[in-house]
């Protein structure tokens, strides 16, 4: 560790000079609380241009409730292993200051992002006494140079078998880690180099290093193990990505190590990360899995995953009529995944006119691609001749970047999607030289989640001798339900229970808002609601807890919380709003868990919620003799030989046109628990002659909790050997402290691969279960049922059944006295006469409800809750669910009469 009142710092390991002194800004850097009006503003390398509570020559200024504080008047820039960061100095005198640090206090984070982000700066959550304040700033000045040969701005490739493209940029965010199982850990990025940081100072250029905390020569620590690598290739229908290394390798110095990074599809994974499978026949290529929704390439045409999973869909774009825009005297007709249309020819998905004469910008298609921003865009290429300033001859592309539209969300994309051509949506020509012709599209359908629901936390294991010291992430995205709330239990304290009545029940969602359900009538967004709920199960009296307007924050590597903020007026106080507070903490013992209800102080219901979703992995014993899975900390066992889908310990594969048996069963194997993917990984070598010199094959088993018993199997294209074998069952539930699930997550099937080398073999059994604690469950619903306008099936309205379909009818009534099935038809007249007295009864009691104000207000109510002016917007895959009413959604005294 080390320090430097200056802006500049040499890193210790390659000698890279750190230089923030382009982060001075004559303005200043402003960040502002999520959960307050209290406002931040400093500056780097510099003091900022205005005064701070009337003195000058301030370096960070806080403005909390009308007033200033300095929080410091100059900053050192300090270096920790990797961590760098300014601390503010010589702030003034904090209330609630302790002995060792009396003053106000600012630290700023510098941390490496190759890309630069919209809102670059983020505020760590902090008590309202607190004296000390943390920002983090994401910059490129933070990372190390990349080398010119390796600096490419895209990752994608094109599967020709069925003209799909793969898109690997997105899961470039963040770094990775996963253990080689011998006290050392590989930091991995993909497609770009590993993000320099706390104990991840990997060499410059590399994606793929060797993390070794037990060597004392800091360039031995941290070893290259593969360069970036930005063009994935498909091999024999296997995504992967390649990277050659600078390094020689151990046991043949003629070579240098290869890192193999092969993709599988699974849409349904939300966090998605790597897997360390094994060294190669070689000995000199080291193999990993990396199961995501990214290498999936079935997917719907104009819609694209993100690393996090959020499906975005822009098809509702190709459906809009082309679009004309006019520059410099040209007529530009665009399309989105579609033909433009005439004037534009065959295929094309831009053109331009001028003096009668059409160029093509290039054939439209419709495989939505994310830049090294993150950004997505189309690209159409192959247009018209393009003669360049060089002499050669080049063709013409259109690019088509998407940008979340200005004040737009996802709440309110599905309604601009079928807005017409307005909608929000917003086209610019930015630029037509060098034969390209770029447009930045505003959209709705380009939004984002609003918060994040993963933080990034320093873990220290070297006290327990584990040797991964580094950034771990805190995800609690596998938590999102996009078809069900979560319900929540009562356990007040004595004397806060007056303040819950018994009938009232809470429904809540993680980092989203709720899942629309008929007669949950909060307002649309919120995240948490309240309800009073009557003996007919129909929720009423609703009030919004709070809206998800903050990410997550975490504690330590176990503690997280959440707030959902600016909730409907709290009925103990009408100056506040109520707001919801979460404390996750984890428990390997509490399965997905539930949320409890603690607490309420001050309008704020404090719920803690035990899960072991954001658990750490936990290495297991493997029993050689037994063939037994062993989780030595909550005794739970699994038996191979007993498990129902092995013969004895034993699966079969299918492996070129032959049955090959792959023993599960054995010594030398590896087992850790992934609760964030609800499955345990083993790892082992299988004997396989025609794998290299040593003849084994890594094999890598994801045993998934689920519904569902289904297996499929992937097996590298290449010479290296790598199976990975994919196998769902209920049986491994009550290991992992898992309920079955009544359906898989996002309620999908089985784990698809996008493509495989060899046959895969699949089995499927479905079972249902009765909904689980801790699972989400739906809102109560009356249990009788009608037909109502709308296309939401879920829907359960209020009012009785009419069905049709006897055989008898009014003409064969009257036409025919005399039946062969008397019975039969007397009582559907009875049932008929029964139906008019009902409606005739009914009548008769609202209207006598009309004559009283108190009894008309519920015969409104009444119609209000099966009224259209609910409408449901419809969801994908981990997008906000979202309850809108119409701004007429309210009746006139002209609507009561009609109704009545």
């Amino acid at each position: 560790k080390f320090s430097t009142q200056g802006c500049k710092i040499k890193e210790p390991i390659y000698g890279s000079t750190f230089d923030f002194s382009g982060l001075l800004s004559d303005l200043g850097h402003i960040v502002k609380s999520d959960i307050s009006s209290d406002k931040f503003e400093f500056n780097v390398c510099g003091n900022l241009s205005r005064t701070c509570n009337g003195e000058k020559n301030v370096a960070a200024c806080l403005k909390k409730r009308g007033k200033e504080y300095i929080l410091g008047r100059q900053h050192e820039l300090f270096y920790r292993n990797g961590k760098m960061y300014l601390e503010y100095k010589g702030g003034v005198k904090c209330e609630n200051g302790t002995a060792d640090k009396p003053n106000y206090q600012l630290h700023v984070m510098l941390s490496c992002d190759y890309t630069i982000d919209a809102q670059p700066m983020h505020i760590t959550s902090y008590s309202d006494d607190a004296c000390s304040f943390y920002i983090s700033y994401e910059t490129p000045l933070a990372c190390l140079r990349i080398p010119d040969a390796l600096q490419s701005n895209s990752c994608s490739v094109q599967d020709k078998k069925t003209n799909g493209t793969f898109d690997l940029m997105p899961l470039s965010d963040s770094n990775y880690r996963t253990s080689n199982r011998q006290d050392a850990v590989f930091v991995i990025n993909v497609c770009k180099p590993v993000l320099y940081g706390e104990n991840s100072m990997c060499p410059p250029g590399s994606s793929v290093c060797l993390y070794n905390p037990k060597a004392t020569d800091l360039k031995q620590r941290f070893i290259n193990f593969g360069n970036v690598q930005s063009r994935p290739v498909v091999e024999h229908g296997q995504l992967l990505l390649r990277h050659e290394s600078p390094t020689p390798c151990a046991k043949n110095s003629s070579v240098n190590y290869t890192s193999v990074i092969y993709f599988s599809c699974d849409k349904f994974i939300r966090n998605a990360h790597p897997e360390y499978a094994g060294l190669g026949a070689d000995s000199c290529t080291y193999q990993f899995n990396f199961v995501t929704p990214l290498a999936c390439n079935d997917l719907k045409p104009c819609t694209a995953f993100t690393a996090t999973n959020e499906l975005l869909d822009l098809s509702p774009l190709s459906s809009k009529p082309d679009r004309t825009l006019i520059k410099d005297g040209r007529n530009y007709t665009i399309a989105v995944c579609a033909h433009a249309g005439s004037p534009c020819q065959e295929n094309g998905g831009a053109c331009y006119e001028q003096n009668a004469t059409t160029i093509s910008l290039g054939n439209f298609n419709s495989q939505l691609r994310f830049n090294q921003s993150g950004s997505l865009y189309l690209l159409y290429e192959d247009g018209a001749e393009c003669p360049s300033a060089a002499g050669a001859s080049r063709r013409w592309s259109t690019k088509i970047e998407f940008v979340c539209a200005n004040n737009a969300t996802k709440d309110n994309a599905a309604a601009g999607a079928g807005a017409g051509t307005g909608g929000g949506d917003s086209l610019k020509i930015i630029e037509d030289s060098n034969c390209q012709l770029l447009i930045q599209y505003e959209t709705p359908l380009a939004c984002r989640e609003p918060i994040k629901c993963k933080a990034p936390i320093y873990v220290d294991h070297t006290a327990e001798g584990l040797g991964s010291s580094g950034v771990e992430l805190i995800d609690l995205t596998p938590l999102i339900s996009d078809s069900d709330n979560y319900e929540a239990r009562v356990e007040l304290p004595a004397g806060m229970e007056h303040l819950v009545p018994k009938a009232t029940k809470f429904f809540l969602n993680v980092c989203r808002p709720l899942v629309p359900k008929y007669q949950l009538g909060c307002a649309g967004g919120s995240a948490a609601c309240m309800a009073k709920v009557t003996a007919d199960g129909a929720p009423e009296e609703e009030r919004s807890m709070g809206f998800p307007l903050v990410s997550l924050s975490q504690r330590n590597r176990t503690s997280a919380e959440l707030l959902y903020l600016r909730g409907d007026p709290c009925p103990m106080d009408n100056s506040a709003e109520l707001s919801t507070h979460i404390l996750f903490n984890c428990n390997m013992r509490a399965g997905r868990g539930q949320p409890v209800l603690r607490s309420i102080e001050d309008c704020t219901y404090r719920f803690e919620w035990e899960t072991n979703i954001f658990c750490p992995p936990h290495e297991c014993t493997f029993s050689a003799d037994t063939c037994e899975l062993v989780h030595d900390e909550l005794g739970h066992r699994f038996n191979f030989k007993s498990a129902p889908f092995t013969n004895d310990g034993t699966i079969q594969i299918d492996y070129n046109a032959t049955k090959m048996s792959v023993n599960i069963c054995g010594a030398r194997r590896k087992a850790m628990t992934d609760y964030s993917q609800s499955l345990v990984n083993i790892f082992f070598t299988h004997e396989s002659p025609n794998c290299g010199k040593e003849g084994t094959m890594n094999v890598q088993i994801r045993l998934i909790c689920s519904n569902q018993t289904e297996s499929s199997s992937l097996i590298s294209s290449d010479q290296q050997c790598n199976l990975l074998y994919v196998q769902r069952t209920p049986s491994i539930c009550q290991f992992l402290s898992l309920a079955e699930p009544q359906q898989d997550a996002q309620g999908g099937g089985s784990s698809s691969s996008s493509s495989t080398s060899t046959t895969t073999s699949t089995t499927t059994t479905t079972t249902t279960t009765a909904s689980p604690a801790g699972k989400p469950t739906k809102a109560a619903t009356s249990t009788t049922t009608t037909t109502t306008a709308g296309p939401d099936p879920a829907a359960t309205p209020i009012g009785p059944t009419a069905s049709v379909g006897s055989k008898c009818s009014w003409s064969a009534l009257i036409a025919l006295p005399s039946i062969t099935h008397p019975p039969r038809c007397s009582l559907f007249s009875a049932a008929i006469l029964a139906a008019i007295l009902s409606v005739t009864f009914c009548v008769t009691c609202l209207g006598l409800f009309a004559f009283s104000p108190a009894r008309r207000q519920r015969v409104r109510r009444f119609f209000r809750r099966s009224n259209s002016a609910v409408r449901y917007s419809r969801v994908q895959s981990n997008e906000e669910a979202n309850l809108l009413l119409e701004p007429n959604g309210e009746f006139t005294e002209s609507d009561d009469d009609m109704l009545l």
